[in-house]
């Protein structure tokens, strides 16, 4: 009865430490972490893209943010079209871990834009569309037709289509 007694505790104490360790090395597994040389994907598109043709802090501007939550430095791009397709801005810039960037198209009083999405002269854009890709899928992003004069952020939402979603994630 001693021996059995004795295996008992020898097994009950392995398993203890079995766990443990399976609890530690799974609260200590760091997140995958990305690079700005991993291959890019297409994580948002959003459709509604306007712009009147004014210039800084004036008419209508499209909006975007997004930040990074990847625990690296990714690469994210923005490529924007007009309605019939034509290109207006395809451009990269590196985002960091926690960062929140801020791309227009063209300058809005209520933020201030780390890269413009016109193609550096006063463009109309109507019922455009801008996809964003970047090197990461852990990076959120929200989109706005504004009012570019005004420091309160007047405008409409866009919604925008999700592509690869973080995975047990819902937007």
């Amino acid at each position: 009865m001693k021996n059995i007694q004795s295996v008992k505790k020898r097994v009950h104490a392995r398993l203890q430490t079995m766990i443990v360790s399976a609890a530690l090395a799974i609260g200590m597994a760091a997140p995958a972490s990305a690079a700005q040389s991993d291959p890019e994907v297409i994580i948002y598109r959003f459709p509604g893209v306007r712009d009147d043709g004014n210039g800084t802090n004036l008419g209508v501007a499209t909006v975007v943010h997004c930040m990074n939550f990847s625990g690296a430095t990714e690469n994210i791009r923005f490529v924007v079209r007009t309605n019939n397709s034509t290109l207006v801005r395809n451009v990269a810039i590196p985002i960091v871990h926690l960062q929140t960037v801020t791309g227009a198209t063209h300058n809005a009083v209520a933020y201030e834009e780390d890269v413009f999405l016109n193609n550096g002269t006063s463009t109309l854009i109507d019922q455009g569309s801008v996809a964003i890709a970047a090197t990461t899928i852990d990076i959120v992003c929200t989109a706005m037709t504004i009012d570019a004069s005004t420091a309160a952020p007047v405008g409409v939402s866009l919604r925008g289509i999700r592509f690869s979603p973080v995975p047990g994630s819902q937007e």
